[in-house]
């Protein structure tokens, strides 16, 4: 009998990750610092329908974060050059749907969710979305930065419990954690939420429990 295109390729990884048993799409939201590290991971490992939301471009400013795009990207729109790495990973192995515009309360989402965004108003109109599609989510991951504080949290959306915790850690941007201009982000936080993210997924795709919150400052431990 012929092998499956999994048993071929990825043979190594099926006991950890087996991409024919994934059975929703991914929904990324942000292709910025983490959104753009995730696409890269998930593609390789062979998610087979991965979508990218974003509205802006890749500046000059962006590169030391996102480190996947290149110089020559600059001035493109984010999802074009998220694109352009994952082309170039796995050619067209992986079904990629490029959505440049911003995730609103009436965006309909279906699938696993995935949320990188820099502000607290976008989540929570991302939370909207959520919240009026949860019968077709089966996990929303939140991933967060400030400075070297890092925080991942994983929902279940149909989980009244893990919605009433999730929904304390909503709260507006006049709250949020403010930094310097370059205190932002670095490659290597984007890179470590980028590998909590896919690793709390892959977890559950496999039926095993996650962590809720995982919270972590890398300037006292990583």
């Amino acid at each position: 009998m012929a092998k499956t295109f999994s048993e071929r390729v990825f043979s190594d990884q099926t006991k950890l990750f087996d991409p024919e048993k994934v059975g929703y799409p991914v929904h990324i939201i942000g292709a910025g610092g983490i959104g753009n590290m995730l696409v890269q991971l998930l593609a390789k490992m062979g998610f087979p329908e991965i979508h990218v939301w974003d509205d802006d471009i890749f500046e000059a400013r962006n590169g030391p974060t996102e480190v996947a795009y290149s110089e020559a990207l600059v001035g493109q729109p984010k999802v074009e050059a998220a694109r352009d790495i994952v082309e170039h990973l796995v050619g067209d192995s992986v079904i990629l749907v490029l959505h440049n515009e911003r995730v609103t309360k009436d965006t309909e989402l279906t699938g696993y969710v995935i949320c990188g965004v820099d502000s607290m108003k976008s989540r929570e109109e991302i939370w909207d979305a959520i919240q009026a599609n949860f019968v077709d989510i089966p996990l929303y991951i939140d991933a967060r930065s400030a400075g070297e504080e890092v925080q991942v949290l994983s929902v279940v959306p149909f989980d009244s419990e893990d919605v009433q915790a999730y929904e304390t850690w909503l709260f507006n941007d006049t709250e949020a954690s403010k930094l310097e201009c370059g205190a932002r982000n670095i490659g290597y936080i984007a890179t470590y939420i980028a590998t909590i993210v896919s690793y709390n997924l892959t977890r559950f795709i496999r039926g095993e429990e996650i962590e809720f919150n995982i919270m972590r400052d890398l300037s006292r431990n990583i």
